[in-house]
């Protein structure tokens, strides 16, 4: 979602299930940007060339081995799934979607495109880590989540604008870390999270030896934080009366000498905080085809289907 003034195009049609004619770039206030200006102008981001790194081509076979590679208990590392980095001129600018991706939803790319808009960047990442500090892997399988990313970043225009990568490791300091070595020392990287996940990564239960603060240097040292908004109702770890304005003000209690600036707060639509992974999953589960339709990106309504994802309740 860019102005005329911002670099290239933005996320492809069948990223969000529209028609290319409805996908022009628009003049748009920074901030108070409805669904419908999304619906209407997301298609993603300008090519900018990048150090030569370039993920494999393949299947699910290839994917299966890039995630046995990856060791949790080796140095932090990112590995491309999809699409290439090529040759630099300056430094690499890219907003990064970390998420479990299961499965991807039109709110994942709806908080792509605010933060792109209000920030600049024009290259994404859809990353995803082989171990959570607290989420078990159940509905969709590793290799399933990484073949839907991709579904989303080969619909992304122009092509090649979108990247995918896995990361063993899944605590946030250990991803700052490992994006630097995928992107390199000068990079500007911002990391888009909810809210929800925001409130994981400040808890201190995640941290020895009252470890947090430093910890939170480190990762402001190293990338920007993009936070956005949550519907408490669609997130387990959430009291459900919290308001937007709760969660912004939550956000600004990290002291700024830690955040040096590079912490920020979106607001997105409340139609699209409620869309959720989870509430796809009990959407399947439930043959409520309508909401599926409504949350699911339409480029994976088949992959679902075919896959037999998301069938039983208990997901």
């Amino acid at each position: 979602l860019f102005t005329s003034t911002l670099p290239g195009e933005l996320i492809g049609s069948c990223a969000l299930g529209m028609g290319r004619s409805a996908a022009r770039l628009l003049h748009l206030p920074l901030i108070a940007i409805s669904w419908a200006a999304v619906s209407r102008s997301l298609r993603l981001f300008s090519s900018l060339p990048f150090p030569a790194k370039t993920a494999m081509a393949g299947g699910r076979e290839r994917l299966q081995s890039q995630l046995d590679l990856l060791d949790p208990k080796g140095p932090p590392r990112v590995e491309l799934t999809y699409g290439s980095i090529g040759d630099v001129e300056g430094p690499v600018e890219v907003a990064v979607l970390d998420s479990s991706f299961n499965p991807p939803t039109r709110s994942h790319l709806n908080m792509l495109s605010h933060a792109a808009q209000q920030l600049g960047f024009s290259r994404t990442l859809l990353l995803l880590a082989k171990q959570n500090a607290d989420k078990p892997v159940v509905g969709a399988g590793l290799t399933q989540r990484l073949e839907m990313m991709q579904a989303i970043a080969e619909s992304a225009e122009p092509a090649g604008s979108m990247l995918c990568g896995i990361t063993a490791h899944g605590l946030f300091v250990d991803k700052a870390a490992a994006l630097k070595g995928l992107f390199g020392s000068t990079s500007r990287i911002a990391m888009l999270v909810g809210f929800d996940t925001w409130i994981r990564i400040i808890d201190p239960k995640y941290y020895e030896n009252d470890a947090l603060d430093d910890v939170l240097r480190r990762i402001f040292d190293t990338f920007e934080v993009v936070v956005v908004s949550r519907d408490p109702s669609s997130a387990s770890n959430l009291d459900d009366d919290m308001s937007i304005q709760e969660q912004e003000r939550l956000v600004q209690q990290v002291p700024a000498d830690i955040t040096q600036k590079r912490l920020h707060f979106i607001s997105i639509e409340p139609e699209m905080s409620a869309v959720s992974s989870s509430a796809v999953r009990k959407a399947v589960a439930s043959g409520d085809s309508g909401t599926v339709r409504s949350m699911l990106p339409d480029c994976l309504h088949a992959y679902v289907d075919a896959e037999g994802l998301y069938m039983e309740a208990a997901v």
